[in-house]
Order: structure tokens, then C-alpha cells, then sequence
């Protein structure tokens, strides 16, 4: 790889290397920031590649221990596997460990594998640390980069605003993520509208429909009675001494 090339002889601030049998891990050495609560101190790690590099950024290990990152853990960077939305493929290892070194100052924030550790442990950490070895390569932090000159100064600047820029572009990310939420919640639909009201309480009351005349049913009738026929009157039955007479008149 191109990159190992101009890696292959360690600087001032940083170097790393591929491992001999994976090219997809390579082991990188950076110096604590000057000024900083790690100044004097020396780290290694591991930088894990996925099959999709540069298109997809690196992970980043810390193995020395320092009192900003947690060990043999992935480092939650905006340069680190942790953000492919903020990674750029332009961006070399070179800018990866650069960052590291400016992020090394800032608060983790509650980031994935950061540590607060106190201004005077990261201090004893970084004397600590020149003794410290790898076992995978061998690599010796006493002797891993090259002695500070002026040079470093430059480089160190180039690392804070590195992690200065970095830390910008992550809230601007976080900014324009939370106005789109926000967009998207005001053009929902109006049934989804309706629908929060009434969670909240202040669903507006839907028109009650017309009233309606109540109609009264119809009343019922009596039922006509059907008046049966009187019996015809009984014809009056001439007397005795009247039909004695007829009978009489009739001889």
C-alpha cells in the first residue's frame, strides 16, 4: 500500500505499520499532545481496516494505557468506524492519527470507550507509558518515534485544529439531524396530528352532527268493535180470546 510507504520511517508525533501476515491491521505509535495532560507520553495501538477502505473508515484500539480511552476497545471518533457519515475518503491514516492525537485534550462526552481519568493520573500514565511494550509486534514506546524538534510544534497545531474542524463538522451533523426530525414532524399527515392530540389532550372537538326531529310514531288506533246484528224482535202473539174469535168467524 501506497500509505505504508510513506509511513515506513516513524516522525516526531506519530508512525504505524502493516502487520507482516494482515494487511488489514496495522499498528500505529502517537505522541501525547504537548501542553496537554499527556504530554511526555507515548501510546500504541491497532488500526483495524474493513475490505471497503478508503470508501469506509478505519477502527482505532487503544492498547497502552492512557486515562482517555478504554483498552483493547474501539474508539468512538468522528474518524473512527463509529461515524461513516463523517468520514471522507481523501483522508489518510495519516489524518486518522492526527485526530487521535487532537482528540486526546478533549472530553469524552460519554463517547463509546472514553475514560475521565484524573489531571494527575494521565500525568503519572504518561511517564508510564515509555516503558511500556507491545507483544504482538515488538514495538517499544521508549524508542518508537523520533526525538521533539520545532517540527513538532507545527505538527501538534495541525492535530488541534484537525480535532478542532472534526468536532465542528460532528454538531453541524447532529444540528441539521434534529431540524429534519423536526421538519418531518410538522408536514406529517393530519390523522397523525389528530392522533398526538388526543395523546396530549388537546385534540380539538369534532362537530356533533345535526340533530335530528324525533319523528313520534303513529299513534295507535282503537280497534273498531264490530257491533253483531240484534236478534230481530220478537212478533207479539195474538191472545187467546183473539184467536178464538178468528177460529169462531172461520165456521
Amino acid at each position: 500500500m501506497k500509505e505504508a510507504v510513506e509511513l515506513r520511517e516513524p516522525t516526531e508525533m506519530y508512525s504505524a505499520q502493516p502487520l507482516e501476515d494482515n494487511l488489514f491491521e496495522w499498528h500505529f505509535t502517537v505522541r501525547g499532545p504537548l501542553d496537554s495532560d499527556f504530554d511526555g507520553g507515548i501510546y500504541h495501538g491497532r488500526i483495524l481496516f474493513p475490505p471497503e477502505y478508503p470508501m469506509k473508515p478505519p477502527n482505532l484500539i487503544i492498547l497502552t494505557p492512557n486515562g482517555r480511552f478504554e483498552l483493547n476497545k474501539k474508539i468512538c471518533l468522528s474518524i473512527s468506524g463509529y461515524h461513516p457519515e463523517t468520514w471522507l475518503p481523501s483522508w489518510s491514516i495519516r489524518t486518522a492519527l492526527l485526530a487521535l492525537i487532537g482528540f486526546m485534550p478533549t472530553a469524552g462526552a460519554g463517547a463509546l470507550g472514553s475514560l475521565e481519568y484524573p489531571v494527575a493520573e494521565r500525568k503519572k500514565l504518561a511517564k508510564k507509558s515509555l516503558e511500556w511494550k507491545c507483544k504482538e509486534c515488538g514495538a517499544c514506546m521508549k524508542d518508537a518515534l523520533k526525538p521533539l524538534t520545532e517540527n513538532a510544534k507545527k505538527s501538534n497545531e495541525e492535530a488541534k485544529e484537525l480535532a478542532s474542524q472534526l468536532s465542528f463538522k460532528d454538531e453541524e451533523e447532529k444540528k441539521a439531524a434534529v431540524a429534519e426530525a423536526e421538519k418531518s414532524a410538522s408536514t406529517s399527515s393530519p390523522d397523525v396530528n389528530v392522533e398526538e392530540n388526543k395523546t396530549n389532550g388537546t385534540a380539538e372537538a369534532e362537530p356533533a352532527p345535526a340533530p335530528q326531529e324525533e319523528v313520534a310514531p303513529p299513534a295507535e288506533q282503537a280497534p273498531q268493535q264490530v257491533e253483531e246484528p240484534s236478534p230481530p224482535a220478537a212478533q207479539p202473539q195474538p191472545s187467546f180470546t183473539v184467536r178464538y174469535a178468528q177460529i169462531t168467524a172461520l165456521l
